[in-house]
């Protein structure tokens, strides 16, 4: 089979392509993948001094967000892990965090298995989306979980 490799792509024949399908397939299950991993763009680093109600309500103005305009992800770093539980039924992660003297509530959907691989006072690096939050008529930032890790 006559196939030639271009720096982003290739080109065969077309009386090639059943061959090369059969091929390519046979070589991915061979590869024995169990699980992928999904890259997590992020935009800004931040710290919670950066974060106000007022400049995440800023982000508003950049919706819709979809597939050609998704929602900006932040990181912030070395976050003190203040308050960590599950919720429903263990499905949930909810956590405060704090950087010095301020505190952020966030959220991790499906994400509850983590709870107990982290412990109250490590740091950690949490990348999200910052959303606000309203409980019983105060509004709050808070940051949706992307990923979490413990901070090096």
């Amino acid at each position: 089979m006559a196939v030639t490799l271009w720096q982003y792509g290739l080109s065969l024949k077309k009386e090639n392509l059943e061959a090369f399908k059969k091929h390519i397939n046979e070589y991915i299950k061979s590869l024995n993948i169990k699980e992928t991993q999904q890259i997590i763009e992020i935009d800004m680093l931040v710290t919670l001094k950066d974060l106000d109600i007022a400049s995440v309500r800023e982000l508003k103005k950049l919706e819709p967000f979809g597939e050609a305009n998704r929602m900006p992800t932040f990181v912030i770093k070395n976050l003190k892990i203040d308050s960590i539980r599950a919720l429903t039924d263990g499905k949930h992660l909810k956590l405060r965090l704090k950087e010095e003297n301020m505190c952020i509530d966030a959220i991790g959907f499906n994400l509850g298995e983590l709870a107990s691989e982290y412990k109250l006072g490590e740091k950690v690096d949490i990348a999200g989306n910052l959303e606000i939050n309203s409980y019983n008529g105060t509004d709050n930032v808070q940051i949706n979980i992307k990923d979490i890790t413990k901070s090096l």
